[in-house]
């Protein structure tokens, strides 16, 4: 049985999941907490309230290299011309340029923000990990909406609701976990 292209980033997210569940428990051999609950475990802790915003950047790191790639495509001139959609190769060209630009994030945010000052203390492999790994799903979250979005026009408008509620929801937890982690 061959199984739709679309359901690859399900399968690759699953895998990402099975990663982000042993992360922590290798990392809690070696004394690193699984979740920062005050600031002195942000940043050693495999998730901490940081990790909500990885999600969201994930999320919208996709979206933005989708919307130029896709614009690129599509620029002919003519108003009236047909949308090409998307091809699946396109789709894991853009997560992988998620991928990419979370790497660079996690080398710029413990080397350079740390030079200048900006940053105190080193990330913990753990943390660097799942952050990475939450930024790969949250990319693969907008890469299986995006080819749901052109399989059925009916869906366009709960793609942008979608969008919306994770993006709310995102800064509300982000806001939330942040005061609890900072203040208790």
């Amino acid at each position: 049985m061959i199984l739709p292209k679309r359901f690859i980033p399900l399968l690759i997210m699953l895998g990402f999941i099975a990663i982000l569940i042993i992360t922590p428990l290798v990392a809690t051999l070696f004394g690193v907490p699984i979740v920062a609950m005050d600031d002195s475990y942000i940043s050693r802790a495999s998730f901490d309230f940081y990790t909500l915003a990885h999600l969201l950047w994930g999320v919208a790191i996709f979206v933005v290299a989708f919307t130029i790639g896709f614009i690129s495509k599509n620029r002919s001139g003519n108003p009236n011309a047909p949308l090409k959609p998307p091809g699946f190769d396109r789709l894991v060209i853009y997560w992988l340029i998620t991928l990419a630009i979370a790497a660079i994030w996690e080398i710029l945010e413990n080397s350079l923000l740390i030079f200048v000052g900006m940053k105190i203390e080193y990330d913990s492999a753990a943390n660097i990990i799942t952050d990475m790994t939450i930024w790969g799903i949250g990319g693969l979250a907008s890469w299986y909406m995006t080819d749901i979005m052109f399989l059925s026009n009916k869906i366009i408008r709960a793609y942008y609701i979608y969008g919306i509620i994770s993006l709310l929801s995102g800064l509300l937890l982000f806001i939330v976990f942040g005061f609890i982690t900072t203040n208790f």
